[in-house]
Parts: C-alpha cells; structure tokens; sequence
C-alpha cells in the first residue's frame, strides 16, 4: 500500500482526507463550488438594520417631502427678495424661533420693538417651552443659525412621528395597516407643516409613541412620553384624560394602581409650565391670559362657520374685497379638514368594537378641542392631532387609504405655497 503525501500526486499540496470533493454534474463531470457572494455595501447593511417600520416611514416621507421643496423652490422663485430665514419665520415659527434664542419675556406683552406684522403683536407665554427648549439646546451644541436648526428639528420629528404611526397601525391591525397609516400622515396635507419651525412634529411624535406606550401597558414610559406632550403643546391634555380613563379602568376593575403614573407623569410637563409662568412673571394664569390675547375662546366654531358663510356665499366679492383672499382660501382650506373628518364615521362605525379605549378617548378630546374653538378650526394641521383617526381609516379599507395618499400627496406642494403666501398654516 502506498501512502500519496503532499507533492506526490498531489498539485494543491492538501492532504487528501481534508480536500473537498469536486460536485459532480448529472453528465459525470466536475464542477467547482459556485464562488462567495460579493460583500454588501456598508450603507445597504446599515439600511437592512435598520427597524422595517423605520424604513418604510423614511421612504415614504422622503417621496412625498418632494411636492414640498418643489413648492419652496416655486415660491422662491416667484419671491426672489424673500429670504429662506424670512419664509421660515412667519406665522408662529417667529415666536418659536424667538422663544429658542432669547427665552420668555417677564410679563404678558414681550417688549419687542420690531414687529413683523400684526400677526406677532401679542405674547410669547402663548407658546409652550417643549419645542423650543429642544431647538435651543441643538442650536448652542451646532452654534447654526436657529432658524435652520428649527425647521431641521421639525422634519427629524417628523419622520419619528411616521414611525410611531406605523407602530401604532400595526399594533391595530398588522403591517398593513400600520404601513397605510404612515403613508397616510405622509401625504395629509397638513403634514407639509414638518418643514415649518412649528412644534407639531415634536408633540405628535411624543403623543402617538405615548398612545403605543398605553396599548402595550407601558405606564412609566407612557407617562414620560405624555409629559413631553403636555410640555410642548396645550392640547398634550387629551393624553392626560386618556391615560386617566385608562388608569380609572384598571384600578376599579382590577386593583392596579400602576395605571395612575402614566397621567400623573404626563401632567409634569405642562404643570412645569405652568409654574415657571408664574415664578418668571408672578402671574399665576400667564398663559390663560396670552390664549385671550391670541382670541382663543371656546365657542363651538361658531366663528369659524360665520367665515365659511361670509367667504362662500359671497364668493364674488370675499374674492376680491381686502383680505378676502386670504379669507376664503383659510375656509377652503379648513372645509377640505371638515370633509376629511366626515369621511371618518363610516370606519369608526364599521370598527366600533376594536377601538381601543386610549386611542377612542384620546380622539374624542382632541375633536372637541379642534370644534370647539374657532382659532384652532378644521385646519389639514390642527387635524393631524387626531393620530388615531389614520390607523381606523387605514384598518377599514388599506387599499383605499394607499390610493387616498397619493392622490393627496400633491396638496402637500398646495398647501406649501398657501402658507407662505398668507395663509395661516
């Protein structure tokens, strides 16, 4: 017997019990073994570990943010000797924006010497601090200017709020729900505020992931979430009386008493406010007294409806009268949301016995605010509040949803333009 080392008989120089054997085709010849797939690209493995929600969120948000920079771009062009910074700083994004660089004044009326327009003559205790505490802290690590970091912080937000979306829709219904739920809030129109240095993206990101939080009985982190809502916007109290019916439930059902931190956590950032309002001013009722200068008053939209008769039915002359523009392009604006909110019933009705009790009292709280005062109105933005509102329409029919969206989708660039026109975002 001979033994056949390396070198003898041998080519590769491997010891015969270690070679692997050739394949062998059906036809009785070799074939070698197929080569090693090629190494993905860095980027491409970051991607794929990304969360799928995460993904789907961006890429929907990516596309439809187009009709959005093609409306600023169309903007610009018709209105050279506007400034980015200046279209940017209209509307509430002046205070916000103020409010970042110099904090709040010590007394009701802001003693600014140069007011923009009429639209910035009442007060800055109107506004509450969550937003603006996040764009200045980015903005002294960056030292860039405080518009910019506003609307960058905006648009970060608001993908963020995509994501909790797609959580919550799914959660709902499974990943097709919560994938039409995303592209819903993507294409709404009132989701092009996401590149306004408003604080929209913030509180819905904070609110929707709180509402996910409740589902899955997260208390604490619920409760966290919750105080980043109320701390950022008034309407932050829905949560709280959604998270308190939730919590009343479980203690007089079962004994729990976890339940009670998520609406006593979530009441700390407004009550912080609050508080600091008076320290800062003495005043104890500061903000109440700014919401009166800003004429918000509960009055069940009755003034809100006395401007859709006076724009429509005078349509000739509101077209042409001072302001009229401006006027009836707000009532269609905010007829557009009041059709929306009624094309609403047939799901709630059809899903009535899924809606969960977080997210049906939430939506309850937030329509009544939205109805009930004239200065919040109907509006694509102030809708966007209403989160559950696009998880029940995107689990009662998701085909339709998606075919919704995108038709919707180039109001988004409409809407755009309106706004920096003169249009009350």
């Amino acid at each position: 017997m001979v033994t056949v080392g390396p070198g003898v008989g041998d080519r590769t120089g491997t010891p015969a019990a270690t070679r692997t054997p050739a394949r062998t085709r059906p036809g009785g010849q070799a074939r070698s073994a197929p080569p090693p797939p090629p190494p993905r690209a860095a980027w491409l493995r970051a991607w794929e570990r990304l969360p799928e929600g995460l993904r789907y969120s961006l890429v929907v948000y990516s596309i439809t943010r187009v009709f959005v920079l093609v409306a600023v771009i169309g903007y610009q062009a018709a209105n050279p000797r506007e400034s980015l910074s200046h279209s940017a700083g209209k509307w509430d994004g002046w205070w916000y924006v103020r409010i970042a660089q110099s904090g709040y004044s010590e007394s009701l009326r802001p003693p600014v010497t140069r007011i923009t327009d009429w639209h910035h003559g009442y007060s800055d205790w109107a506004f509450f601090p969550g937003y603006p505490l996040v764009v200045g802290a980015v903005q002294r690590l960056t030292t860039l200017p405080t518009g910019l970091i506003a609307v960058a912080v905006t648009t970060v937000f608001g993908l963020l709020t995509l994501w909790a979306v797609h959580g919550l829709g799914r959660e709902f219904g499974g990943r097709e729900v919560g994938r039409a739920s995303a592209l819903l809030v993507a294409a709404w129109p009132g989701s092009a505020i996401f590149q306004q240095p408003y604080s929209e993206g913030l509180f819905l990101a904070a609110v929707t992931a709180a509402l996910l939080a409740l589902q899955r009985e997260r208390w604490v982190l619920a409760g966290l979430l919750g105080a980043v809502a109320t701390a950022t916007r008034p309407s932050g109290v829905a949560l709280v009386v959604a998270a308190g019916a939730v919590a009343a439930v479980r203690l007089l059902r079962d004994r729990e008493w976890r339940p009670l931190l998520a609406p006593v956590l979530s009441c700390a950032g407004a009550g912080a406010f609050l508080a600091y309002g008076w320290w800062r001013t003495g005043d104890p009722m500061v903000w109440r007294h700014a919401e009166n200068l800003w004429v918000q008053r509960f009055d069940l939209s009755h003034k809100m409806l006395d401007t859709w008769a006076q724009s429509l039915l005078h349509l000739p002359r509101s077209a042409h009268a001072p302001g009229g523009g401006q006027l009836l392009a707000t009532s269609l604006v905010q007829i557009l949301g009041a059709l929306a909110l009624a094309a609403l019933v047939p799901a709630i009705w059809v899903l009535r016995r899924r809606l969960a009790l977080p997210l049906a009292v939430y939506a309850a709280v937030s329509l009544v605010m939205i109805l009930g005062y004239s200065a919040v109105g109907t509006r694509p933005r102030t809708l966007l509040a209403v989160v559950p509102a696009f998880v029940w329409f995107a689990a009662w029919r998701p085909r339709a949803a998606r075919i919704a969206a995108w038709a919707m989708a180039p109001l988004l660039g409409v809407l755009t333009v309106l706004w920096l026109w003169r249009v009350t975002p």
